[in-house]
């Protein structure tokens, strides 16, 4: 069967976690067959009989806010072979020698699968890998310093032998080869030098614990139009608003995948809007609230904005259907049972720029977050269709003097008869045996999205209404 290599963001586990998802949920049935750090091997149902398979591609390509590319796995070579071929201790000349003809051979009978045309053409490409863990010291050491060269040189032996009129490669900065601190090219590389014409490419080496999987990358994510959003709307505030990719991730966790044009989607804390802005960029149809008036302003004028810049009609009603109200009083706004999911981060202010004291937190807790996501439960419960899911986020604060405070959410999601989702079962992919690549437990119940040392970490949530 086919298999698709595809890359996973930062947050590999979210990441992870949101594409299993999508090939459990959506029409794009299929299954995650291996995983690293880094990329997730996953073969479809039906969707590689398809003579249009790219397109539909590009289509999950745009739904994902996790994932960077897409690419068509061509042949994968054991990682014993690998390690064979580039050793961390040399000792065997004749073996490494040997067995690197092996990985030659087997991309010379893989490079007409990349480049259809090669006598007479002048061909470039760029060369990627992607590890098990960037941390180890054979990516750094060997796969950096000596397969990336070897890979680049033998390829353009290949397509001279081929008959290409010329090659170039895609040069990293030497600095970085020579440290070993190398990441592939970004997406907007892929752009910038139309790797995905005929007589270019990006030729992806992917690894996992037990192989090195060859692909041609075949769409990728568009981070300017991602960030022209983000930073291109009229208000915004970077301290602590969501991601775009994260909107995504949260939407995606709805489930509501077909007839998206007809799914009513509620943000109750809209901040400036990115949730809402990024529902109307995937078709649904949006509601929003705040108890700020500037809040949903600047909403408003964010997705009006949005509008004119995708050449759509703004959305009707808009002012009715994005207004200031406080959570307490959303049903007495909005119809029962009219929504199709709530997707939202409830406002937790104020903004930290420096680690807050235990007490601190446990007041702000007690006194606020408490009662807040109480209401949030009990309102949404009576908005939401039965069984529709809400995606939220709740805070996890790091304190100074009592390490990490949150509040238990558990207990409001019971009380107005929620059931939680699990975000991964991990019965759907096989669990490695490095430890840091291990799930725990056999359902992951809820994700953390957090850079290092972030002082107020995303805890991301899936609920569903109790029919």
């Amino acid at each position: 069967m086919e298999k698709f290599l595809f890359v996973l963001g930062s947050n590999w586990k979210l990441s992870l976690a949101e594409l299993d998802n999508l090939l459990k949920y959506s029409n794009f049935k299929g299954k995650i067959v291996d995983y690293s750090a880094n990329i997730a091997i996953v073969t479809f149902e039906t969707l590689h009989e398809d003579k249009h398979f790219i397109n539909r591609l590009m289509e999950l390509q745009f739904m994902l806010g996790g994932c960077q590319k897409i690419a068509k796995v061509l042949d994968f070579i054991n990682i014993h072979t690998i390690r064979e071929a580039f050793p961390t201790t040399v000792e065997k000349f004749k073996l490494i020698e040997k067995t690197r003809e092996v990985i030659l051979t087997n991309l010379k009978g893989n490079i007409d699968k990349i480049f259809p045309h090669i006598r007479n053409e002048s061909i470039f490409f760029a060369v990627s890998i992607y590890p098990n863990l960037y941390d180890e010291s054979y990516y750094s050491e060997v796969l950096v310093k000596h397969f990336l060269p070897f890979l680049n040189k033998g390829i353009m032996e290949i397509l001279k032998q081929k008959g290409a009129k010329k090659s170039l490669y895609y040069k990293y900065p030497e600095e970085n080869i020579q440290s070993g601190n190398l990441n592939p090219i970004f997406p907007h590389h892929l752009i910038k030098y139309g790797l995905f014409n005929q007589d270019r490419a990006e030729i992806i080496f992917g690894f996992t614990e037990e192989n090195c999987y060859i692909a041609r990358t075949v769409t990728c994510d568009d981070p300017n139009f991602k960030k022209k959003i983000d930073e291109g709307r009229p208000n915004k505030e970077f301290k602590s608003s969501i991601s775009p990719k994260l909107s995504l991730i949260m939407l995606n966790f709805l489930n509501l995948f077909e007839n998206r044009h007809n799914m009513k989607i509620l943000d109750p804390f809209v901040g400036n809007g990115t949730i809402l802005m990024f529902a109307l960029i995937q078709d649904f149809q949006i509601y929003g609230t705040d108890i700020d008036q500037t809040k949903v302003n600047n909403t408003i004028s964010n997705i009006n904005w949005l509008a004119k810049e995708l050449d759509e009609p703004i959305p009707s009603l808009i002012n009715k259907k994005i207004q200031r109200v406080n959570i307490s009083e959303l049903s007495k706004t909005f119809q029962n049972a009219q929504f199709d999911g709530i997707c939202t981060e409830p406002d937790i202010s104020p903004f930290f720029t420096k680690k807050p004291y235990y007490q601190e937190i446990k007041e702000l807790i007690d006194t606020k977050l408490e009662k807040m996501y109480d209401l949030t439960f009990r309102e949404a419960k009576i908005l939401l269709k039965p069984k529709a899911r809400m995606t939220i986020i709740a805070p996890i604060f790091s304190t100074i003097d009592g390490g990490d405070l949150q509040l238990n959410i558990d207990k409001f999601a019971n009380k107005h008869r929620f059931k939680l989702i699990p975000m991964l079962d991990t019965k759907r992919i096989v669990n490695k045996s490095n430890m840091r690549l291990q799930f725990e437990k056999s359902q992951v119940k809820n994700l953390i999205d957090a850079k290092k040392d972030q002082i107020v970490k995303r805890k991301l949530y899936l609920f569903e209404k109790e029919a």
